[in-house]
């Protein structure tokens, strides 16, 4: 399905997405520059602007986005969100973005990056997907609602700008990844990312080679990183909801697919308990181990296959299985096709 903008947002379970005010204090005092009057401000948000330049001030992800959509209708600029993130300056940077450029290399601040962003916007997070040649950080939605077109085209474009500023004009990007569909301003994306731009993806994401990896940031301050680093992981203890157990080991489980032999011995090992103590955890959360690994190859296997960066071979592989024709028996199981139709058809309706 082509993702199209909209602004209602549900609440994921029984809990309201959160959002942190950074990005909401640059765009409202973008507005309140072109004129939009500042009560109104708060009207969508329930926070002064006071209140949003606080450091650690968090909104519904509803107004967030709300926000976004009246300063497009406000500025009548479509592109808004690759605007700003396309001109950004120090002053916009948030706790994140100092906590990324004060790690020592690019592949440990993007290390931080995955583990603090949900922190930042819970309808999102962060996962990286490395490969022999290439890097992918892929953001994927918690829910199809949380997915804000101008917040993303800011967050890629705000990306690939200090990357190329802050660390190295030679950091090559490949291509950026778009969820939703191509809008009516192509050009502005022409003008904003030096490289190729996808749209319809399974998820949004930036891709590049991985030798980049080891690139030292220039900039960076050990001391500051250590403070900064300090108070997120603060933050992570008490606004980061615990995951279940049954998401612990789905994460486990996931890590492993492609490496080892995934049984419950070595899962049990990697969360330091015995199988008994697993399989004892697993029925109370009434689920079994082998459903779980069953779930993850699923999830994994759809988004191996929409992505379009791997070959019925290498997704076999990387989902652990020991040859084809047995990733082709399980996919058909699940979804009662073959992984071959199932890309035709994908292919016909994107």
């Amino acid at each position: 399905m082509k993702k199209q903008q909209g602004n209602n947002i549900a609440d994921h379970g029984q809990k309201t997405l959160m959002a942190s005010a950074s990005t909401a204090k640059t765009l409202a005092h973008f507005l309140v520059e072109k004129g939009f009057e500042e009560t109104k401000i708060e009207d969508i948000t329930g926070f002064s602007l006071d209140q949003l330049d606080a450091p650690d001030t968090r909104l519904p992800l509803q107004k967030y986005h709300a926000l976004w959509y009246e300063a497009i209708h406000f500025t009548g600029i479509s592109h808004l969100g690759l605007y700003l993130g396309s001109h950004p300056n120090e002053e916009d940077m948030g706790l994140l973005g100092h906590i990324f450029f004060n790690n020592a290399t690019l592949e440990k601040a993007l290390r931080q990056y995955e583990r603090y962003y949900k922190i930042f916007n819970e309808g999102m997070h962060v996962e990286l997907h490395l490969d022999d040649k290439y890097v992918s950080v892929n953001y994927l939605c918690e829910t199809d609602e949380s997915y804000c077109i101008p917040d993303m085209e800011r967050t890629l474009a705000v990306s690939v700008y200090r990357a190329r500023d802050y660390i190295s004009p030679q950091l090559k990007i490949d291509y950026v990844a778009f969820q939703h569909s191509a809008p009516d301003y192509l050009d502005e994306y022409a003008e904003t990312f030096p490289c190729p731009v996808k749209f319809d993806q399974p998820f949004s994401s930036i891709v590049f080679q991985r030798r980049f990896l080891d690139y030292r940031l220039p900039n960076r301050s050990s001391y500051l990183h250590k403070l900064l680093t300090r108070h997120v992981e603060g933050l992570l203890k008490k606004l980061a909801p615990k995951p279940s157990f049954k998401e612990r080991v789905k994460r486990a489980i996931s890590s492993k697919l492609s490496k080892d032999s995934v049984d419950a011995e070595h899962i049990a090992d990697k969360l330091c308990m015995s199988r008994n103590t697993l399989y004892r955890k697993l029925k109370a959360e009434g689920v079994s181990f082998h459903d779980l690994v069953d779930q993850v190859r699923e999830e994994k296997a759809m988004r191996y296959l929409k992505s379009g960066k791997h070959s019925l071979s290498e997704i076999a592989f990387l989902l652990g299985f020991s040859e084809l024709s047995a990733f082709s028996r399980a996919f058909k199981r699940w979804t009662g096709d073959s992984p071959a139709n199932y890309l035709k058809k994908h292919k016909r309706e994107s």
